[in-house]
């Protein structure tokens, strides 16, 4: 009778042990996995916020080169002698900022002040990646060899935006004028300190806006157009270029629009307590989690162009879908050991350290997230 009993003690600690082996496996495994997404998650959105950062100082810098610029695109021919125009700019309104359409709608008031009859800024300026879609002379005078213009416009302009970190991202908004028939070396911008501005009362949906600033800087073309008169190559036009930086205030619209994924998560976790024999409430948390955590996916991307960009939106979306499926194998896995094993404790243990697990690795993930892209 001992002898049994021995044999049947030994063969509860191997159960016992199996089970906790496998505990010890699950939890490292879900630990890796989430380690492995947190890691890619976070380290690609750290490096776009400081490129981002970088890209925007390049733009609005009046002396640092940037995509398409060489130092020596900033030097003038030696006998050149350009007609320098004083000019600034005062944003009035910004209508519509849309990313999914990348454009966004501006009025603002343009001016010019310039000596001698060379040139016709006036006359000639365009909006570069933008339609002028009203352009009105709203004042003018000539004193002499002295002459000032100023104009009311109305401009479409597109922009590509950098959506990668919506949607905690932050934009500059480019207003960029050029006169289209002037070369560099004959007209130059010179921007009026203490001009330009914007309009306090101007407001973008679901961003704060920044202190305008405006630089001028060449913009070079690959092309001089066939024009004989030119020389071949590179052809150079003055560039007066205002910048409104745009920015999240807080993190009121990222709760906004997930807080559907996170009572979902949260629905999915609390499945975990029910027992794993009531299949239908169990699994129907999980099941109706899953489909809200995919609408949730689906409405988020309809805010943002359809680029292929992977967005932090796309991440969180992800992250918290990966999450709820685990709850789904997580249940099979427990019914198995608790109906089929008969192995109770094992299968409620399973249930309690994967919902404390889960949970903590959830929050910390999402804080890591958002503290990288932030």
């Amino acid at each position: 009778m001992s002898d049994k009993n021995n044999e049947e003690g030994s063969k509860d600690d191997e159960i016992k042990s199996k089970g906790n082996r496998f505990l010890k496996w699950w939890i490292i495994g879900i630990i890796l996995i989430f380690l492995l997404v947190g890691s890619y998650t976070a380290g690609t959105l750290y490096e776009n916020k400081q490129s981002s950062i970088i890209k925007h100082m390049e733009r609005m810098s009046p002396n640092l080169t940037e995509s398409g610029l060489i130092a020596e695109d900033f030097n003038l021919p030696s006998n050149s002698t350009p007609t320098k125009v004083l000019s600034g700019i005062y944003v009035d309104r910004i209508k519509d900022v849309s990313l999914s359409d990348s454009t966004w709608d501006v009025d603002f008031y343009l001016w010019f002040k310039w000596n001698g009859s060379d040139v016709n800024p006036g006359e000639n300026f365009q909006v570069i990646d933008g339609d002028i879609q009203n352009k009105e002379l709203v004042d003018n005078y000539t004193n002499g060899t002295i002459h000032y213009e100023i104009y009311y416009v109305t401009s479409k302009i597109t922009k590509f935006f950098d959506i990668t970190r919506f949607p905690v991202d932050n934009h500059i908004l480019n207003i960029e004028i050029e006169d289209k028939k002037t070369e560099r070396q004959n007209l130059i911008y010179v921007q009026e300190n203490g001009t330009s501005d914007i309009n306090p009362k101007v407001q973008v949906h679901g961003y704060s806006t920044g202190n305008i600033l405006v630089i001028e800087k060449p913009h070079i073309y690959n092309s001089n157009f066939g024009d004989p008169r030119l020389e071949q190559g590179r052809t150079s036009y003055s560039q007066l270029r205002a910048g409104i930086d745009i920015f999240r205030p807080d993190l009121g619209f990222y709760f906004r629009i997930f807080i559907g994924l996170f009572i979902a998560v949260a629905a999915a976790l609390v499945a975990l307590f029910i027992k794993p024999t009531q299949a239908e409430p169990r699994f129907g948390l999980g099941a109706g989690a899953l489909f809200v955590a995919i609408a949730n996916n689906i409405i988020t991307s309809g805010l943002i162009p359809k680029t292929g960009t992977l967005t932090l939106a796309d991440m969180v979306n992800d992250i918290g879908l990966l999450l709820i499926l685990i709850t789904i194998i997580e249940s099979t896995i427990s019914l198995y050991i608790y109906d089929v094993k008969g192995e109770k404790k094992l299968s409620r243990k399973l249930d309690i350290i994967s919902f404390i697990t889960l949970f903590t690795i959830y929050i910390i993930i999402n804080a890591i997230i958002i503290t990288s892209a932030w």
